[in-house]
């Protein structure tokens, strides 16, 4: 399991775009000319809302979730990269992360003080299958180092907090990378341009360079 501490708490899938239209609504902002889910405190609450609306403790979802309205006025206008290419895990921060695999840590990095961005990550190769497993948003005092070999159920890392986790809402969030795509990335030098955002028109390429990550925990 992902949360040890977590195990017997109750969870449920969300869709975060259509439920921030919702919630907005009903708190009278839909129509502020700036979008205030991006402040990451005002994000919480609605979260916080969204979990006790389903009497629910963590909720996650998102993987290919288009999240125009969700992320709207954000750094993914300019390119309308709102197709969502991970699984979110809205969980507190600190809360503990397990290796859900045996797995080899091949990268860890941070981008901190950049806003919108990953915060610490790390980024693992499954010892069992040919894909990568990238954790971002993270805590800064991480449990592993490049190098380590991890085994299932092993604690390495927190989740973290904003500012320093790229100035989000506290949440995990989990990307797969296929092994190819992943050579192609570091062979072309263009590991830097990867988000975890791409095109509507794009989905279908990317869901085979960034399968579903619940097929492999």
């Amino acid at each position: 399991m992902l949360f040890p501490t977590l195990k017997n708490k109750k969870s449920a899938q969300v869709n975060l775009d259509l439920e921030a239209q919702s919630w907005l609504a009903k708190k009278g902002l839909s129509n502020l000319e700036n979008n205030p889910l991006l402040n990451p405190v005002r994000c919480q609450e609605m979260l916080n809302d969204i979990h006790e609306k389903y009497e629910i403790d963590f909720s996650y979802g998102g993987y290919l979730e288009d999240r125009s309205f969700l992320w709207k006025n954000s750094y993914l206008d300019m390119l309308q990269n709102y197709i969502h290419l991970g699984v979110d895990f809205n969980v507190p921060s600190n809360t503990k992360v397990a290796m859900p695999f045996d797995a080899k840590v091949v990268k860890i990095d941070d981008d901190y003080p950049d806003e919108s961005g990953w915060g610490p990550r790390v980024i693992v190769k499954n010892q069992a299958e040919p894909v990568y497993l990238l954790f971002a948003h993270l805590d800064r005092a991480l449990k592993c180092k490049v190098g380590d070999l991890l085994k299932a159920k092993e604690i390495f890392a927190k989740v973290g907090k904003a500012p320093y986790n790229g100035n989000w809402f506290s949440h995990l969030h989990l990307q797969t990378i296929t092994e190819k795509y992943y050579n192609e990335l570091i062979q072309n030098g263009s590991w830097g341009e990867l988000d975890g955002y791409g095109t509507r028109a794009d989905t279908e390429k990317n869901a085979k360079n960034f399968p579903d990550p619940t097929k492999f925990l």
